[in-house]
């Protein structure tokens, strides 16, 4: 809801300035596994996950075995793999799909009205590079650990294809397009906004549980208005 959010509210306050879409920057991987890794389901939760905490170099990696979901991805990705789906689902087993999140410092995604329309563009900044140095990083510690084969595989899916978007309508800001603490838009009454506008996910990169339980607070607090 970011993205619309911010959309509407530019259109409303009538907004022409470029606005910063904060998000997390993400590689797709396949590594693969030494040992044959069994399940039931055609979904699964996440294996491992590894994360660097440092605030000047924070990014996490998840790492999930292969499944259904995952090998028919990639087949739709890649049609020419198509002829070789069984053989790839025969060896799902050995795939370990990673995933990794850089913090939202990398953000490179701003929405700008023009006329009567929004233009969403990013600014060519080294995003692959840092993603591919951080995958290096996680590849030599599996490695290291024996987990996986000596080789693996990386999508980079472009500016914008990580799903998380966010902070375009930070708390307490001088910004016309900021919330109070009661997420109340600035200099606007009954407006509110419960979404992931407000929030900056720095560290946390799975921030839908912060959102919902942000919406339950705002939510009570309008009850007892």
């Amino acid at each position: 809801g970011t993205l619309a959010t911010t959309k509407l509210l530019a259109q409303y306050l009538n907004l022409n300035n470029e606005i910063k879409i904060k998000h997390h920057p993400r590689l797709f991987s396949l590594f693969f596994s030494r040992t044959s890794i069994k399940f039931n389901l055609n979904f699964t939760p996440s294996l491992l996950q590894i994360k660097n905490n440092s605030r000047k170099d924070c990014f996490s990696a998840d790492l999930r075995p292969g499944n259904k979901i995952i090998t028919d991805s990639i087949i739709d990705r890649f049609p020419f793999l198509r002829p070789f789906k069984k053989i790839i689902n025969f060896f799902r087993h050995r795939i370990i799909f990673s995933n990794i999140l850089l913090d939202s410092k990398e953000s490179d995604i701003y929405l700008r009205k023009t006329g009567d329309y929004f233009k969403i563009y990013s600014k060519n900044t080294n995003i692959k590079k840092i993603l591919k140095k951080k995958n290096k990083e996680i590849y030599k510690f599996l490695k290291s650990k024996k987990i996986i084969f000596p080789f693996f595989s990386t999508l980079y899916p472009g500016v914008g294809a990580d799903y998380h978007y966010f902070g375009s309508i930070p708390f307490n800001n001088k910004k016309k397009l900021s919330v109070n603490n009661k997420c109340k838009l600035k200099g606007v009454n009954q407006i509110y906004i419960v979404d992931g506008s407000v929030f900056d996910f720095k560290t946390n990169k799975y921030p839908l549980g912060i959102i919902m339980a942000n919406a339950r607070r705002i939510g009570k607090y309008l009850a007892k208005s």
